[in-house]
């Protein structure tokens, strides 16, 4: 029997040795926690699931700050109980929730505040319909738990995020210097009424998500042309900024941005901010798995903002998902598809383990910056009412006007989107993974993680003998923690050796020096050079031997993506939109020294469907000399989805070249604003 191997985790490792920069912070304590006991609430209702609650593997995370949020944003749990949902302790105990995750280590409560998410009639747009009013209500519930409390402004009526900043109705008809006066006073008033109501505001959000940009139309930066999106921006943090400290001169003001794995973005906001004297206190980051990268894109990026910005971080949302099974009234974000991406099993100790991986690396940002982690709604059960969001929300969302029968009437009320990815079962019972707060900090043996079987006995890849790819060193294997690392392999030499030459073979190998695996590898050769943007730098920017020919209207249509759940293979897409105004774009490479003979030439498109934002034109050409061969993909693409279901193959076949031609390869679009597309996977071999 071959001995097993320890799992040596590089992440983890290099977290370890982080931190060890300036010790300024060290002593500065930024929160304060109330560890009073409280009196049990309990209800007389019962929950027979069964969990194993003794064997969830968490090892306790090194230098942790005392003052670390162990924080939630539960603002579902006040229409999840309206609606019927009950909360379960581990012994199956009814109890009120906040209770039951304060006894599991969380010791932070987050809020989202919506101006008036509801019509003129009182008709909610659904997502908690959290106003003021509910948003105190659930705050003072859970500072009675203990919790420490922290708003997040969304400055809108609904749901804000990078794609959505809806200025609230009753701001739309104004100008931007009384939005400006409106977002101080609304911060002011609000906070105000907090501070009447008993809730002491430990830190606020001054908008949610705004990566590009807040309170649309007046903050919404243009990227061909971000000057003035940034100087609104500014104006608008500045005034909310200034509204929460007239209330409390000691409460914290986060900006938080998505996609936290994204360096080049963060870097580039926080330094425009910077310019213009924006005196926020923390950066808030939000960060899943499955979309937003990897763990060391995500420790790039947080290690960054630490040494450049010198300010306290917090990742403000983060989710996992446990189960993938249906529910009546869920409609879950979350999904199998998911897992590969997200590096963990879908299981509740997957979900444990993505978060201890995560605190362990705020845990370690240099100079002692990483304040603290918010798992995002953990208490969203899955009950009929309790929706993402109304028919009169989405039109809110899509039109503005949450009213009009001839908007309304294009949608349905939702469901829970979220409830797979809480830290509570679908019939509200507390899992196992609920105690990874506690557990983090404990006192318990450290258990070591060991690779228990490969996450596909079988794989499938294509080598480029021009680019002289070879077979990988490391595979995808899974560990007794349900992570999916990357563990040694060793391959077949003999077999191994045969892949220098065009054709299809299979080779086997060897993970962890235990575990059978193959690989069915097709060798080609293709001229095509970074087929899959891999080779490029760290920013957005599209480098040699890609050319942006002609962009309007401007240059900054086209830009590289990193988002896992955008990208076909790899880490890396090309993808083209503008937000404000119709564009066009033609992205080509020379290649240079192509033999005599016929081609083939393929790629892979997955852009907006057909419809209001449409394509005009959306080509792939295969130029030689001056001859164009080109196929129109316009009305073949189908949306945004899974990678492996939504890039549709773009092919031009048997394409004669002759010796010493020029040849160019490319793709070109014309689109309305809005538009959007990827594409990925070039592949130019002879036939």
């Amino acid at each position: 029997m071959k001995k097993r191997r320890s799992l040596l985790v590089g992440i983890l490792s290099v977290v370890l040795l982080a931190g060890c920069g300036s010790d300024s912070s060290k002593d500065k304590t930024y929160f304060h926690y109330d560890s009073k006991d409280f009196e049990p609430i309990l209800g007389e209702k019962v929950n027979n699931e069964t969990y194993n609650y003794e064997g969830i593997k968490v090892n306790p995370v090194m230098n942790l700050r005392d003052d670390f949020a162990m924080g939630v944003d539960g603002s579902m749990i006040a229409t999840v109980e309206e609606n019927g949902g009950t909360y379960f302790n581990k012994d199956g105990v009814e109890q009120d929730v906040y209770q039951i995750m304060a006894n599991n280590g969380v010791n932070f409560f987050r809020v989202r505040l919506w101006n008036n998410p509801m019509t003129l009639v009182g008709d909610g747009y659904g997502g908690g319909n959290v106003n003021t009013r509910k948003a105190i209500a659930m705050s003072k519930r859970a500072q009675a738990a203990g919790m420490n409390i922290m708003v997040d402004f969304h400055y809108s009526d609904f749901w804000a995020d990078p794609d959505t900043q809806r200025a609230p109705t009753t701001w739309a008809a104004m100008n931007e210097a009384q939005v400006v006066e409106e977002v101080e006073k609304f911060t002011f008033e609000t906070l105000t009424q907090f501070k009447n109501s008993g809730v002491n505001v430990s830190a606020i959000q001054v908008g949610n998500e705004i990566n590009n940009g807040m309170i649309y139309p007046f903050g919404r930066i243009d990227w061909s042309n971000p000057k003035k999106g940034f100087d609104s921006v500014a104006n608008f943090l500045k005034a909310g900024i200034k509204g929460a400290k007239a209330v409390n001169k000691d409460i914290y003001t986060v900006i938080h941005l998505a996609n936290g794995g994204a360096k080049e973005e963060f870097d580039v906001y926080f330094s425009e901010l910077e310019n213009r004297n924006v005196d926020y206190d923390m950066i808030g980051v939000s960060y899943y798995p499955y979309y937003h990268g990897t763990l060391e894109a995500l420790e790039g990026n947080l290690h960054n903002l630490a040494n450049k910005f010198n300010k306290p971080i917090m990742i403000v949302e983060f989710a996992y998902g446990h189960t993938t099974a249906n529910h009546e009234w869920a409609a879950n974000i979350y999904n199998q598809n998911m897992e590969e991406s997200g590096k963990y099993l879908t299981s509740i100790q997957g979900q444990a383990t993505a978060l201890v991986d995560v605190i362990n690396i705020l845990a370690n940002v240099p100079n002692n910056l990483g304040l603290g982690l918010f798992y995002w709604e953990p208490a969203w059960l899955p009950v009929e009412g309790a929706s993402w969001a109304t028919a009169n929300g989405q039109a809110w969302s899509e039109f503005g006007d949450g009213m009009n029968p001839s908007y309304v009437s294009r949608f349905s009320d939702g469901k829970a989107t979220w409830s797979n990815q809480g830290l509570f079962s679908y019939d509200g019972r507390a899992l196992p993974s609920l105690q990874t707060f506690n557990l983090v900090r404990g006192d318990q043996e450290v258990v070591e993680e060991k690779y228990i079987k490969v996450y596909e006995d079988e794989i499938s890849l294509t080598l480029n003998l021009a680019e002289n790819e070879q077979l990988p060193t490391t595979y995808s294997a899974i560990t007794d923690f349900d992570a999916i690392r990357q563990a040694a392999v060793v391959w077949n030499d003999s077999e191994a050796a045969r892949l220098d030459t065009i054709g299809e073979y299979t080779v086997t190998g060897t993970v962890n020096d235990e575990f059978s695996v193959t690989a069915n590898v097709n060798v080609i050769q293709n001229f095509i050079k970074d087929p899959g943007y891999e080779s490029q730098g760290e920013t957005d920017e599209l480098l040699a031997p890609w050319i942006i020919r002609s962009s309007t209207p401007s240059d900054d249509v086209v830009k590289l993506n990193r988002k896992p759940q955008d990208v076909r293979s790899g880490t890396s897409d090309l993808n083209w939109y503008h937000g404000s105004e119709s564009f066009s774009f033609d992205v080509y490479q020379i290649i240079d020294n192509l033999g005599e003979g016929t081609y083939n030439l393929t790629t892979y498109i997955m852009a907006v469907s057909p419809g209001e934002l449409a394509h005009s034109n959306l080509e792939v050409y295969f130029k030689v000399n001056d001859e164009e061969h080109t196929v129109q993909m316009k009305d073949l693409v189908i949306g945004w989805g899974t990678p492996a279901n939504y890039y549709i193959e773009a092919k031009i076949e048997n394409v004669y070249v002759s010796s010493n031609a020029n040849v160019e390869i490319g793709i070109r679009g014309s689109a309305v604003a809005g538009a959007w597309g990827h594409v990925d996977d070039w592949s130019l071999v002879e036939v």
